[in-house]
């Protein structure tokens, strides 16, 4: 009986406490050779066509990444198959993807060529109306996820005052040193991938950090508050690895984008993975842990404790507004795809699916 194949999930793209940030430009890697850039309005079948081309492709073996879409982490953006070379990416608002090489590695797939033209006028109105309430709900959920995370660096940056930063550098030289040797700087620093494990999503925090390794991998894992140097310190594990030539993946915070969440080195198949209260990281072993809150001053930590608090408490009442915000700006969508998938053909999108398919198990065989 033939074994299916490993599904690995991650987002491209998040509602970030700095708006919608994309990493769309790294869901195809640095191997893919064929990317179909996937064109058509909400609701014409983008995602049905990726999940059921990647339940396909899993079932004859084949390893996959599925890209989750943030605003509603039960769609795809996107979806590779690396053994294959293969790309699928959503190119439709916010992210506006277009292949880099049309016809030479690149493809534009669009979707509108199977829809009612006439009937999906009729609802011109009510398409336009449901689309930008979806948009205004989504630029005021982004003005309370900004709120949180100003409120967050204010939390951050009275931990971090009380943080002794020489540990946290031994700590850091001691893991780099444990787990990065044997290995010369090389002229030509390793490639990156920059992607989010996790997400704020309609439902809450969502994070699929636990499918980003295998049942062999190593990993380590750092704890702490806000503001002990977990990003700090996964930062100079990354930059390290790549001047040895590892090619490594970052995953970022998807609160703020410029801070690291965790870091994958595939080469060595090894996880740095952080774990806090949002996004807790428990794998199924038992993996070393760090945790930075032992270098914070205990005594200072007591006389902020009611401030500290405070912080964490409004931080998670903006943030939970936030995403209650995501979440009705996710409904008025849904009202926008009704109108479209009463219009769709879907035999002869079906028989695309099909088409597109025998193109991608073809080059198993070249």
């Amino acid at each position: 009986m033939r074994q299916a194949g490993r599904i690995k999930q991650v987002f491209p793209g998040g509602n970030t406490g700095l708006g919608f940030h994309s990493f769309f430009n790294y869901i195809a890697g640095p191997d893919i050779e064929q990317v179909h850039v996937i064109k058509g309005g909400p609701g014409t079948g983008k995602s049905t066509l990726m999940r059921t081309i990647a339940a396909a492709v899993v079932d004859r073996g084949y390893a996959v990444e599925l890209h989750h879409c943030a605003s509603d982490n039960n769609s795809l953006d996107g979806l590779v198959i690396p053994a294959l070379k293969v790309a699928f990416i959503d190119g439709m608002k916010p992210h506006l993807y277009d292949p880099e090489f049309p016809g030479a590695r690149g493809e534009v797939l669009n979707l509108g060529q199977y829809w009612n033209s006439v009937g999906i006028r009729v609802h011109a109105q009510a398409i336009m109306a449901a689309a930008l309430e979806g948009g205004r709900l989504f630029q005021s959920a982004y003005r309370y996820l900004g709120a949180a995370r100003q409120i967050h660096e204010n939390w951050e940056n009275k931990i971090s005052s009380m943080q002794d930063w020489g540990w946290v550098n031994q700590e850091s030289h001691k893991l780099i040193k444990d787990v990065l040797v044997n290995r010369q700087v090389t002229a030509q620093p390793g490639k990156e991938r920059h992607l989010f494990a996790s997400a704020f999503t309609p439902e809450g925090p969502k994070s699929y950090a636990a499918t980003l390794t295998g049942p062999a991998s190593r990993g380590v894992i750092i704890k702490g508050q806000p503001g002990t140097g977990k990003s700090t310190l996964l930062g100079k594990i990354a930059a390290y690895a790549r001047e040895l030539g590892y090619y490594v993946e970052l995953y970022h915070s998807p609160l703020s984008p410029a801070k690291l969440q965790h870091i994958f080195i595939p080469e060595l198949d090894i996880i740095f993975a952080t774990s806090t209260e949002l996004f807790p990281y428990t794998p199924d072993r038992g993996y070393p842990t760090i945790n930075l809150d032992y270098g914070l001053n205990r005594d200072k930590m007591n006389n902020y404790r009611t401030e500290l608090e405070t912080d964490r408490q409004t931080f998670l009442q903006l943030l939970n507004t936030g995403i209650g915000l995501i979440k009705r700006a996710r409904e008025a969508h849904m009202e926008v795809e009704e109108f479209y998938v009463a219009n769709m053909d879907f035999p002869a999108l079906d028989n695309l699916r099909e088409s597109l398919l025998e193109q991608i198990l073809e080059r198993a065989n070249t």
